[in-house]
């Protein structure tokens, strides 16, 4: 139990510490201004995906739910009940990427009303549609990670999200030592986000044995989903509070220029020791 509590608390310090970094690097990159408060406005979208699936309810709903149902029912019943999670929460969130792709300029009016009548409102609405592949990635990613953890795989969890702040910090620094424009170098970061969810899937598809065990993966929507979703769905909203307050904080702060930015820079230091503590700890 100690070296599993200590695998994950590594992890999860580790991932601090990247994501830290990362937008240490971003801010060196973009600065504080029209480019970096679109980039960091779109961003936010990608962090409240994190929080609600990665590090929200969704996975530890599914965990209790797969071992209960291994204990009782066996191995095969387990696989096709995380098959059938993974293919609804996979069907879900593609037709969700969709939808907020051709929809993107009315959200980001709203999350970003300060931005309307700009050029910073175009720029947003492209680096979230390169974003949001992301979205679409991340639904299977967090039902492979809360399988690898229901195996008693925690290593493999605790550092495959690491991938995504590894991959943006990688071409954040190539990118300072080519000195680009800011609005073709924030395209660049956002189309990596993207690119960043399929690698952190490719490789839970891979070491996770997805194939084996999430089988057969199809779309349902039967009373143990419905089931399994009501229990999920609370927790997921609150695990989102403080993300949710960050994005109204954006909204406000729209209305001023590089305020968006700032006040991204800012909450990201206090973010920090929290989460060192309290992710950890939970």
């Amino acid at each position: 139990m100690i070296r599993s509590f200590v695998t994950v608390l590594s992890g999860t310090l580790a991932s601090r510490l990247l994501g830290f970094g990362r937008d240490a690097l971003i801010a060196a990159l973009l600065g504080a201004g029209p480019v970096a408060d679109a980039f960091l406005a779109a961003f936010q979208l990608v962090n409240v995906v994190r929080r609600l699936l990665t590090e929200g309810a969704l996975n530890a709903a599914l965990v209790p739910a797969w071992l209960r149902i291994y204990q009782q029912a066996g191995t095969m019943q387990a696989a096709a009940f995380a098959g059938r999670v993974l293919g609804t929460v996979s069907a879900g969130l593609f037709a969700a990427t969709v939808g907020l792709a051709l929809l993107m300029p009315l959200v980001m009016a709203i999350l970003a009303p300060g931005f309307s009548g700009e050029e910073t409102l175009t720029l947003a609405v492209d680096d979230s549609r390169l974003m949001l592949p992301y979205l679409a990635f991340a639904g299977p990613s967090t039902v492979l990670l809360a399988l690898s953890s229901a195996q008693r795989r925690f290593a493999l969890a605790a550092f495959a999200p690491l991938l995504f702040n590894v991959a943006l910090i990688g071409v954040t620094i190539v990118l300072l030592t080519q000195h680009p424009d800011p609005a073709r170098a924030a395209l660049l970061l956002a189309a990596t986000i993207g690119v960043a969810g399929l690698l952190q899937l490719a490789r839970l598809a891979r070491r996770g044995r997805g194939a084996r065990i999430a089988s057969p993966v199809r779309l349902a929507f039967d009373a143990e989903m419905r089931g399994f979703f009501a229990n999920a769905l609370p927790g997921m909203v609150a695990s989102a509070g403080p993300q949710l307050l960050a994005v109204a904080g954006a909204i406000i702060a729209s209305s001023q220029p590089s305020a968006v930015s700032w006040l991204y820079f800012a909450n990201r230091l206090i973010e920090l020791p929290l989460g060192l503590v309290g992710v950890a700890m939970g």
